[in-house]
């Protein structure tokens, strides 16, 4: 039989000699393991087992607590929708109301800018031609503005100094032919 390693001074068919040294050897490590699982759960099992009781009262409280804000919200979503429904028939309701005001406001202000406008008509037909006389002799005089003013720069851009002299020339020799009447 060949189990692989066989370690020394074992006998044959056997894969260790199990003497009393290493019998009490692995009664001592099993008390030493014992001892120290004690420990270890006097020490770390009650602080990991009271932080995990705390972290899951904490939970637990926090999931409460959500549940109850949850449940606040959805009353004050119910009373601010009332709220919002009420408003609306309320706005309605005003809207309604300056409607009619406005209507009749509006009938009122009709009535007095016709009365108004026929004043206006009135006054407006007796003072029509003499506004016309004026509006054509100040667009007469608009148009004479303009025209020399174009004119003028017309004048400037198209002529140079001989050109202007020639045509002042002929200009003077012109007037000199022409007699004034007294």
């Amino acid at each position: 039989m060949d189990f692989g390693i066989i370690l020394s001074g074992a006998p044959e068919g056997y894969l260790f000699n199990l003497s009393a040294q290493t019998f009490i050897q692995v009664c001592a490590h099993l008390i030493n393991i014992a001892i120290l699982a004690i420990i270890l759960s006097k020490v770390l099992y009650k602080p990991v087992r009271n932080f995990l009781q705390g972290r899951s009262d904490k939970i637990r409280s926090q999931l409460e607590q959500a549940g109850d804000d949850y449940m606040q919200a959805t009353e004050l979503k119910h009373q601010y929708e009332q709220k919002l429904k009420d408003i609306d028939h309320e706005c309605n309701e005003i809207l309604d109301e300056a409607r009619k005001q406005a209507a009749e406001t509006v009938r009122k202000i009709v009535a007095d800018a016709k009365k108004e406008a026929d004043a206006i008509m009135e006054r407006a037909s007796a003072n029509v031609d003499m506004e016309w006389e004026r509006a054509q002799a100040a667009m007469r005089l608009a148009i004479i503005e303009v025209s020399e003013a174009m004119t003028e720069k017309f004048v400037k851009l198209a002529i140079n100094k001989e050109t202007r002299d020639r045509l002042f020339e002929e200009a003077m020799d012109e007037l000199e032919g022409i007699t004034w009447r007294s």
